[in-house]
């Protein structure tokens, strides 16, 4: 117990182990979607985005002075894009747990899309994206993809409101 408590004690230990899972998650993303063959849905990719982009915000937060002004920035920028992804999560959330109560989608139609948009924009926006954002069908522990990534975005956000409460404010 006390080699644990030691462990989240030091904001760079915690800040790698954050990236790290990220890293994680991307790479199990990818199995899910290239060996498995399930397709992500346009808010699965945003959240992959998300986790993407917290990878180098976490790993340059250990490398930073402790406590210091630089690695307090690293953890508000965190803290910022962990709860755009929670927001996300939790928005798939309410689609699968509502899907035929809501007439809001997770995207455009492709028909649609291609009759108001450049190509190219359109190309940016699915980032091949065909899943279905209400589709329940695959699970881990019970959990739809979703449910698991709210879990975790939560889980960060607890992380990240512990690493900001403990450092003091710049002065």
């Amino acid at each position: 117990m006390k080699t644990v408590a030691r462990f989240l004690a030091s904001p760079a230990r915690v800040a790698i182990l954050l990236g790290l899972t990220c890293a994680a998650l991307v790479g199990t993303s990818f199995y899910v979607q290239h060996v498995l063959g399930i397709e992500p849905c346009p808010l699965c990719i945003i959240q992959r985005f998300t986790y993407v982009g917290l990878i180098p915000v976490f790993f340059a937060a250990a490398l930073m002075r402790t406590h210091g002004p630089a690695q307090r920035g690293l953890f508000w920028t965190a803290a910022i894009l962990t709860l755009s992804g929670l927001g996300v999560a939790g928005y798939q959330t309410y689609l699968q747990l509502f899907p035929a109560t809501l007439v809001a989608r997770c995207s455009a139609s492709l028909s649609y899309m291609l009759d108001t948009m450049a190509v190219t924009e359109v190309l940016a926006r699915l980032f091949h994206a065909t899943g279905d954002c209400s589709d329940t069908s695959f699970r881990i522990l019970g959990l739809t993809l979703a449910q698991a990534s709210l879990l975790i975005f939560m889980s960060f956000t607890l992380s990240l409101v512990m690493l900001l409460r403990r450092q003091p404010a710049p002065t």
